[in-house]
């Protein structure tokens, strides 16, 4: 990969540095010959300002404790002037990013709307940066334990790689909902393995992970059944569904990279609040929260203008005063409306 990225540095890195110019990201142009991939071992300060590091499990790779979720282009949460509320568009994702990518960050996550694979695929396009960055697609409700999850495996990665305009993604995850886990029999996972080690052979994804909807107790079971194999994992934590607590030294005696889902509940925990008033930098600080726990490797969060990433991304230099943080406890125990979420309300929430 840093052959092929040397190679695209002679021809194009003129461009990429005037497009950068343009964004007011000349410090990203500067940095284009040094990947971000860098080793694991190494031990670089991290500068001011810029996303910190931390070692992906077994991977062995540094990647940046913050990350983009895919619900970043994916969900109508720009206001668009008349009251409403719009996603973000392809000029304003390749801003967000290129934004990110300066400050440090180097992983993108992707799950089961196109737009999640096909906003950001096009803006690291724009950027030339695909090179420099961490793609995970989530390959989502497969695991039935038959022999046709191979086949749907291998489409739904083939669909992907063209959403992101690349042939090759750094992590491939299995993931399935709370409600069709336990019925799936999700624990055959020989299929979804047996489909994930031909893609490694044929060069398009390099790591492997599972996560997502599970049950706390299910995370247990696959952590015991399969944290051999895989490389990482998905567990939703924030500062009300905190089970992940119990679970994640256990991923961690596995060598499991954690990556951890839903900081804000998918919003819910952010809900009626006065983001630019009294309730300024919450979201800033349920990020910091996680990111306390020294078991968590990256945090994927929701960004969705340009403010989302200076904010969020802050929490990775901003500490956690015991102010803020008892702030947080007050909100954690507000009531949570709705139905969406009612499995981690139940299997997650601890009062």
């Amino acid at each position: 990969m840093a052959e092929r990225n040397s190679k695209r540095e002679t021809k194009t890195g003129r461009t990429r540095r005037q497009l950068l110019r343009q964004l007011g990201l000349s410090a990203v142009a500067a940095g284009a010959g040094k990947p971000l991939l860098s080793d694991a071992r190494s031990t670089e300060a991290t500068p001011h300002h810029k996303v910190k590091y931390r070692v992906l499990g077994k991977t062995g790779l540094r990647v940046s404790e913050i990350g983009f979720g895919g619900h970043s282009w994916s969900y109508e949460q720009v206001p668009d002037g008349k009251g409403g509320r719009r996603k973000p568009t392809i000029d304003e994702a390749t801003e967000m990013i290129a934004a990110g990518i300066e400050m440090g960050v180097n992983f993108f996550d992707s799950c089961t709307p196109l737009a999640e694979s096909s906003v950001p695929g096009e803006a690291l396009k724009r950027l030339d940066a695909r090179d420099r960055v961490l793609v995970s697609i989530r390959v989502s409700h497969k695991m039935k334990g038959i022999k046709a999850d191979r086949q749907e495996i291998y489409k739904w990665t083939e669909d992907r790689l063209k959403l992101w305009q690349t042939d090759c993604v750094d992590f491939c995850l299995l993931c399935n909902t709370a409600n069709d886990t336990p019925q799936s029999g999700y624990w055959d996972m020989s299929y979804s393995i047996e489909a994930l080690d031909k893609l490694k052979q044929q060069g398009k994804i390099r790591f492997t992970g599972f996560g997502c909807h599970f049950t706390p107790e299910l995370f247990l079971d696959a952590f015991d059944k399969f944290g051999d194999y895989f490389d990482v994992c998905s567990i939703p934590y924030n500062v009300r569904h905190r089970a992940a607590e119990q679970l994640l030294p256990a991923a961690k005696k596995k060598g499991l990279g954690v990556i951890t889902i839903k900081p804000f509940a998918r919003g819910h925990l952010l809900t009626d609040l006065d983001l630019k008033g009294a309730d300024a930098g919450v979201p800033r600080d349920m990020i910091a929260f996680v990111l306390q726990n020294e078991h968590v490797d990256i945090c994927t969060c929701g960004l969705h203008t340009i403010e989302h990433v200076r904010e969020n991304l802050s929490a990775s230099w901003t500490k956690l005063s015991p102010g803020r943080r008892k702030r947080l406890d007050k909100l954690a125990h507000r009531d949570i409306p709705g139905q969406e979420y009612a499995w981690l309300e139940e299997g997650w929430y601890y009062a």
